[in-house]
């Protein structure tokens, strides 16, 4: 991990996960990238001295974000940072820094939203997570330690899942961590049997190894509050799933775990892009 970004509106929710990034970066000895959208015109770089001379409150928004901006540097002096404000939407402006950085991670706060919301709207966080093809942490309240020595990964164990979990094991293995396996069955007809969950657990414990680890299937009504009562249970400190992009249209009638994750769980969430999920890199 070479590259961390950590986008930010300076509110508290927001520093805890820029607090959390420049733990990781520490540890991983990462760069930490911190951006800021702010309600600017989105061609700002691109207009003339005089054009934007007659935009006083713009540029009173940006000397701000670099008051602040300066503020982090000093804070986070040992690592190195680089910022960057923009104009235009925030899932817009990430994904063509990620793709322009070679961003690695992303870490976002997330005051997580109820109801209509949920499925029309979306924070920010949502957005991200998403449509950014990049694992990404949401967080939701202040860690203070980074230190994930005891995770949970939630799948059904396809085949397909593997990628996904082989990038979750290849970012906690630096925690050394006790690695739990956890599939939810909601009482459904789509429910896999019993001996066949068993089984495609047990291909991926194997690849566990050398961590301890240990195997579950969880019964609740629902697969992501399921996901989070099996976490409190156990004490996790992180929770990992691979993202399964899903239509609009079906997210809003079926809706989507990892979403239904980020805004609920007060535990620390992982999400794997699973399109576009690649062999790991240490």
């Amino acid at each position: 991990m070479k590259s961390i970004l950590a986008p930010t509106d300076f509110s508290a929710c927001a520093f805890q996960a820029t607090e959390a990034a420049a733990k990781l970066a520490r540890r991983f000895g990462a760069a930490l990238h911190l951006m800021t959208c702010l309600d600017i015109p989105e061609n700002w770089r691109q207009l003339s001295a005089r054009e934007r001379a007659q935009m006083p409150e713009a540029q009173q928004r940006i000397y701000n974000a670099e008051v602040l901006f300066n503020d982090l540097r000093n804070r986070f002096s040992d690592i190195e940072v680089k910022t960057a404000y923009c104009g235009g939407k925030l899932n817009t402006e990430v994904k063509q820094y990620v793709k322009r950085y070679a961003i690695d991670f992303i870490v976002m706060g997330s005051h997580g939203v109820s109801g209509k919301n949920e499925y029309f709207v979306g924070s920010n966080t949502q957005k991200v997570v998403r449509e950014i093809h990049c694992p990404t942490l949401v967080i939701k309240d202040r860690l203070e330690e980074v230190n994930f020595d005891k995770v949970i990964f939630a799948s059904s164990f396809l085949e397909n899942e593997r990628v996904p979990f082989l990038q979750f094991k290849d970012f906690v293995k630096h925690f050394v961590p006790e690695i739990h396996l956890v599939e939810i069955h909601t009482s459904s007809l789509l429910d896999p049997p019993y001996f066949l969950s068993h089984e495609a657990m047990e291909e991926f414990r194997s690849l566990c190894a050398p961590f301890r680890c240990e195997t579950h299937i969880h019964r609740n009504f629902n697969v992501e509050r399921g996901i989070r009562v099996f976490a409190e249970e156990i004490g996790a400190k992180l929770i990992g799933i691979s993202n399964h992009h899903r239509h609009p249209l079906k997210r809003m009638l079926i809706g989507s775990n990892v979403e239904a994750l980020i805004n609920h769980s007060n535990i620390p969430v992982l999400s794997i892009d699973y399109e576009k999920a690649s062999a790991p890199v240490s």
